[in-house]
């Protein structure tokens, strides 16, 4: 799956000159680091045609009633922390038909992996979006980050600091300068504060319980169609304090709105899915604070998604999932006269039926450019291409050329090739999925290129 783009909110650091004016500091000036999932590279790699969608991508949602297991890294974070952001995330089980099975951090097997992290390392909030969790790329990686800097009540240490308690005593042991003291310090020794901490409930909360939302298949509530009439300048000028640019900004926020796909729900202001959103960011002033609960809609959209009084959601669509591609191997056969190309992956399927074209498309050298061609028959939308369609049956799971079962080739003729004549270029392997219920080609699963190539005839 693709990275996790970050949009983290930056805190305002404000260096103090002197002991006196820690005392006077106003509290409740931190703002917690918003989520940074990328709903636009989840949505748009590429856009499917299926109108069966909410906020939630229907394609990567689990299979219902699964039992998914969960897992932090490292051994990162303490008990007390660990425990209420399992108790929030597992609150997602009351209305999904779906199971969090959090096991000890050495489990070999898991389907979701938790980093807890903190401002110093920048990681952000964010997660991978369902099924992508499984990729298996990254199943030594984290799937999930939490910013756990976000999670303590500093009003709390900026009180015990005045009133010359406990964390005020940590601070002097540590030899900080009182007079130079800053926030960026304070902070710091909150983090490294080696008491059990104090936490502001409603962030942990809403952090643990938006992204496992994204975790279990839901996307960003403010990408509803038409929701939110976003102004541009502000909006710029916000992220690029997260050093995002103008196209990644149009690409994860204004564009995703634009194009949304909904599963016949209704804008949901309440969602815990739902960004903060600043009337300097709309043109009419429009504002959503933050939820710190899952919302009725967000039940209801869960129910739906994951139904406990039924096998299958109505709301199911096809699903072709590839993963463990370990090669592709493209080689001349002077005795059937043709090119052979023969990729190594895994695909499995969903509940419903699948349909899928397995494509190699003629590349030119430089892997910018498909080949064209005139030839009726080896040809994809105009370009030199090699496919095969195959009908893949619900829940299945294949391994194409991992041993002597389940042999995969794709023959491109010599004589039906391009003239290729001395020229280097390379093969491009794809899997596309079309929805067998419409027909429609819905989205590309994914794609490897070969080494350079060339041939004399």
């Amino acid at each position: 799956m693709k990275k996790i783009i970050t949009i983290c909110l930056a805190i305002s650091l404000i260096t103090i000159s002197g002991y006196s004016q820690i005392s006077t500091l106003k509290k409740g000036n931190y703002e917690a680091t918003p989520c940074t999932t990328p709903v636009g590279t989840v949505m748009f790699a590429p856009v499917d045609t299926t109108d069966r969608r909410g906020v939630a991508d229907n394609y990567k949602m689990w299979p219902n009633a699964s039992v998914l297991k969960v897992k932090f890294l490292y051994g990162v974070g303490s008990q007390s922390m660990r425990t209420k952001i399992m108790q929030y995330a597992k609150e997602w089980e009351q209305y999904a038909n779906l199971t969090l099975n959090f096991v000890n951090d050495d489990a070999a097997e898991t389907d979701i992996r938790i980093l807890l992290g903190s401002k110093f390392d920048s990681i952000g909030h964010n997660s991978y979006v369902g099924l992508d969790c499984r990729n298996e790329k990254y199943k030594f990686q984290q799937t999930m980050n939490l910013d756990t800097s976000d999670f303590f009540n500093y009003d709390y240490y900026i009180d015990n600091f005045k009133s010359k308690g406990a964390f005020y005593q940590y601070v002097i042991s540590i030899r900080r300068n009182l007079n130079t003291y800053t926030y960026s310090q304070l902070h710091a020794d909150v983090i490294n504060y080696p008491a059990e901490k104090i936490y502001v409930e409603k962030i942990i909360r809403r952090k643990s319980q938006h992204e496992m939302g994204h975790a279990l298949g839901l996307l960003h509530e403010q990408s509803y169609p038409g929701a939110i009439r976003w102004n541009r300048d502000t909006i710029y000028k916000y992220y690029s304090g997260v050093k995002w640019t103008k196209e990644m900004v149009d690409f994860n926020v204004l564009l995703t709105s634009d194009q949304f796909f909904t599963n016949g729900t209704i804008y949901d202001p309440l969602s815990i899915m739902h960004y903060p959103v600043y009337s300097w960011q709309t043109l009419n002033g429009f504002s959503v604070d933050a939820s710190t609960q899952i919302s009725e809609g967000d039940k209801k959209l869960m129910a739906a998604l994951y139904p406990k009084n039924k096998r299958i959601s109505d709301l199911e669509v096809p699903k072709v999932i590839v993963s463990n591609f370990t090669s592709l191997s493209v080689t001349n056969d002077a005795k059937r006269k043709a090119v052979v190309i023969r990729p190594a992956f895994a695909v499995s399927t969903g509940s419903l039926l699948a349909n899928a074209y397995y494509v190699a498309r003629l590349v030119t050298e430089d892997g910018k450019s498909y080949i064209p061609t005139n030839n009726s028959f080896y040809s994809w939308n105009g370009m030199a291409a090699t496919y095969l369609k195959v009908n893949l049956l619900s829940n299945s799971n294949i391994r194409y050329n991992k041993d002597m079962l389940n042999k995969l080739e794709l023959l491109f003729p010599y004589n039906q090739m391009p003239d290729l004549d001395g020229k280097k270029f390379k093969v491009e392997f794809s899997v596309y999925q079309n929805d067998a219920a419409t027909g429609q080609m819905s989205k590309m699963v994914m794609y490897s290129y070969s080494g350079l190539l060339s041939m004399s005839r």
